[in-house]
């Protein structure tokens, strides 16, 4: 916990995708907001009391807006039950203030990534927002030879961002969606079921993708709950991956943070 500090941005929208996600929309005071790289990720606070102490309580959230539009930053943000500052944000409409980070933060980007070569994105949840801000921002002139983008959910009303990506899907020859779900009820479905690391089991992965999944050929991005990320950084190492990080670059990049 820090010092409490003024309020210094507003939600200026907000969209809602069914009673416990949302997106929403804030702008800095102080517009725009400063160039990042899509992949960063903002800090949100709200000033509390506690033991007679004022404070201010942050948390990360991943940017999902294109890095060309700096009015403001859009949040995919889920209630979660147990979670008080995820559960106090949510709650938060249109014309609240809030505290936001005067900068974007975080290495998880494409910095790392070899032109030209396979891009695949891997996510549970809200953690698919990175990688919809990296489409948005480079779709027109991508560094990409292929961008995989998995995004794994409970039911298919969780896939936030589900109409724009098949959309984009359908006029973009090098975007393959692969939404998957492993709690969905409902006939409705007929798209892909089980964890994302199922999809990403070599023969699987080949029959869905028409290519193999090895580090000669491309980069892999995980995101999201950090026990999928752990479980996938086991058995991409053991494929031959390597984590890259800014002393020592690989194929393999992790985004471990978690909001409660």
């Amino acid at each position: 916990m820090t010092q409490p500090q003024p309020y210094n941005a507003t939600i200026v929208a907000r969209r809602d995708v069914h009673e416990a996600l949302c997106f929403l929309y804030i702008a800095p005071d102080q517009a725009p907001f400063p160039a990042f790289a899509p992949g960063q990720f903002v800090s949100v606070g709200r000033n509390l009391a506690e033991n007679g102490a004022p404070s201010l309580v942050k948390r990360s959230y991943s940017i999902g807006s294109t890095a060309t539009e700096r009015s403001h930053v859009e949040l995919f943000v889920v209630r979660v039950d147990d979670g008080e500052f995820t559960s106090w944000l949510f709650e938060q409409q249109v014309g609240a203030r809030v505290w936001l980070s005067p900068k974007a933060s975080g290495g998880f980007t494409l910095d790392g990534f070899t032109r030209g070569q396979d891009l695949v994105l891997v996510a549970t949840g809200t953690g698919v927002a990175p990688f919809v801000s990296m489409y948005r921002t480079f779709h027109h002139d991508p560094p990409w030879r292929r961008i995989v983008m998995i995004n794994g959910v409970r039911q298919a009303r969780d896939l936030g961002y589900r109409d724009e990506l098949e959309t984009a899907s359908r006029s973009d020859a090098t975007l393959l969606y692969l939404p998957s779900v492993t709690r969905e009820t409902t006939a409705a479905w007929s798209g892909l079921r089980g964890r994302v690391g199922e999809l990403l089991e070599p023969a699987r992965f080949q029959t869905l993708t028409g290519v193999p999944l090895t580090p000669d050929t491309c980069h892999v991005y995980l995101a999201g709950n950090p026990e999928m990320i752990e479980d996938l950084e086991v058995v991409l190492k053991g494929r031959g991956f390597r984590k890259h990080t800014r002393g020592h670059p690989g194929h393999l990049h992790l985004e471990k943070y978690w909001t409660d």
